[in-house]
């Protein structure tokens, strides 16, 4: 996904890191469409609102990381692109020695959180007990997260998320069979705990394995750490850190918001819709997450002439996949969420949804631009960008939810990302990356969008006058659709040379390096 004369190993590394990442996001969106309706019947609105809340309060605790996750596959892509496997190791341990720390640190706070959650959110009596422990096994599964990070930050740093992905997508498919049996078996909130509990000491000790297999040349010893590794990670961490909080906020308070100020059975439509808006987002880190490794393998090497290049595709890339999600969650979305989930939540996770969905297209090239800053650890200047946004988005959620309920609490979200993601965050590619503003929009956002007319008026076609009562229908529908979003992209997004790569990366004959 760098430039298109580079090696074609590299070519093939990048897509098969992409095409990996989104087959794991596939597998966890089929996952997700036959498990939630049953979840959400299963424990009922009151329930899985509580579910959802608690999960939110325990995300939260996952900004412990401080960064340092993101420092360790940055900084290993570094060391192992410079031959400098010892410093490699000794960053690495240090992480280690850290997250020990903050593992325990997330276990006291998780009890904390328990004996406050039934004063500070409308939890239902019933539910009181199962939701203090359920949130102190979220705490120790924190915990457990924050220690096999490391190990996957190695991996990540190494390139290898094609690995990172199989152990997922083997994983998610036991966490889903056991999630149907324990809910079977009346497990309820404390069961999905233990299931998600489970499910990280597995991903830890997968990830762990791989560590060792993919950076054979990195040592980690306790007894490695110093404090001025322990600061090369805080240089880079807490950066990082401030900035996956704001955007923790951003993604998630609004659930808070409407916890404190709604019935919590409110939560299940928002969830709904946000779950989706979610789905969008993995999509763009498929193409995202591979850039920060990548970047900081090329600042390794000096080569930051290529960094510009590898930002403008990435976000081309990254704007052209989501746009036919964004299209068909836009202008069917309700429809959908009607044949899935039930007619009940159709209108108001739909309303939702239809507010949500719009801001992934301008949302795809900011994240491109976060990932790609960040791979120069130069993401430190875009902390007051992120923090205000997520101030402004606290504050419209609590106005605009008591004029609007959920959707006026949506839209808290929607209006601060699409001014940063189509404003402010151009200014910054064009400071940081090199990138014009010219050349930005037409780039990774309008050059896209152009692409997609023709799906868009396909699908506005369907939904007007075929639609359709079953959820395979649905999907069918949208695949029939899909040729046309193929057509578009490759006559209008791709350039001729990003055509030539992909027919020689597919092997046909006559298509050879250039």
């Amino acid at each position: 996904m760098i430039s298109a004369a580079a090696p074609r190993p590299h070519w093939r590394r990048s897509v098969k890191n992409v095409v990996s990442n989104w087959a794991s996001f596939g597998i966890g969106v089929m996952i997700s469409l036959v498990l939630s309706p049953f979840i959400v019947h299963t424990l009922g609105d009151a329930g899985y609102g509580t579910w959802v809340l608690l999960s939110s309060l325990v995300g939260y605790l996952g900004l412990l990381d401080l960064g340092t996750r993101g420092a360790v596959t940055t900084y290993v892509a570094n060391y192992h692109a410079a031959n400098r496997h010892e410093d490699a190791g000794r960053i690495a341990s240090t992480a280690l020695v850290l997250f020990g720390g903050l593992g325990l640190l997330a276990i006291a706070a998780s009890v904390l959180l328990a004996l406050l959650v039934n004063h500070a959110f409308h939890v239902p009596d019933e539910l009181a007990d199962v939701t203090r422990v359920a949130i102190v096994l979220g705490g120790v599964n924190v915990a457990v997260s924050l220690v096999s990070g490391v190990f996957g930050g190695i991996v990540a740093g190494m390139q290898r998320f094609d690995s990172l992905n199989a152990v997922n997508i083997a994983l998610a498919l036991v966490q889903a069979v056991t999630i149907v049996l324990v809910l079977h078996a009346g497990g309820g909130l404390v069961g999905l705990a233990l299931t998600q509990l489970g499910a990280s000491v597995l991903r830890g000790g997968a990830s762990g394995w791989l560590g060792r297999r993919v950076y054979p040349q990195l040592v980690l010893r306790a007894r490695s750490w110093s404090l001025q590794h322990l600061r090369t990670l805080f240089s880079f961490g807490i950066s990082s850190a401030l900035l996956h909080a704001a955007a923790s906020v951003i993604n998630y308070a609004n659930v808070l918001v409407i916890g404190a100020l709604l019935p919590v059975a409110a939560l299940t439509s928002f969830a709904i819709a946000a779950t989706m808006a979610d789905h969008v987002r993995a999509v763009i880190a498929g193409i995202s997450q591979i850039l920060s490794p990548m970047v900081g393998a090329l600042a390794g090497q000096n080569r930051g002439v290529d960094v510009a290049e590898a930002f403008l595709q990435g976000a081309r890339f990254a704007t052209l996949a989501v746009l036919p999600i964004v299209l068909t969650l836009e202008l069917r979305g309700a429809s959908f969420i009607g044949i899935w989930m039930g007619p009940d939540y159709a209108g108001p996770a739909g309303a939702v949804l239809a507010v949500l969905a719009p801001t992934m297209w301008a949302y795809a090239g900011f994240q491109v631009m976060t990932a790609t800053m960040i791979g120069m650890n130069q993401h430190r200047s875009l902390i007051p960008v992120v923090v205000g946004e997520a101030f402004v988005n606290v504050l419209l959620s609590i106005v605009l939810v008591h004029y609007r309920g959920i959707v006026g609490a949506a839209w808290g979200t929607a209006l601060p990302r699409l001014v940063v993601s189509l404003f402010v965050g151009p200014l910054y590619a064009r400071r940081h990356v090199g990138v014009p503003l010219r050349v930005y929009g037409t780039q990774a956002l309008l050059r896209p969008a152009v692409g997609m007319i023709p799906f868009a008026l396909v699908t506005q076609a369907v939904e007007m006058w075929w639609p359709t009562s079953s959820i395979w229908g649905f999907f069918g529908q949208v695949l029939a659709a899909l040729p046309v979003a193929a057509l578009g992209a490759w006559f209008v997004v791709l350039t001729s040379r990003e055509r030539h790569t992909f027919c020689a990366l597919l092997g046909l004959p006559g298509f050879g390096p250039r």
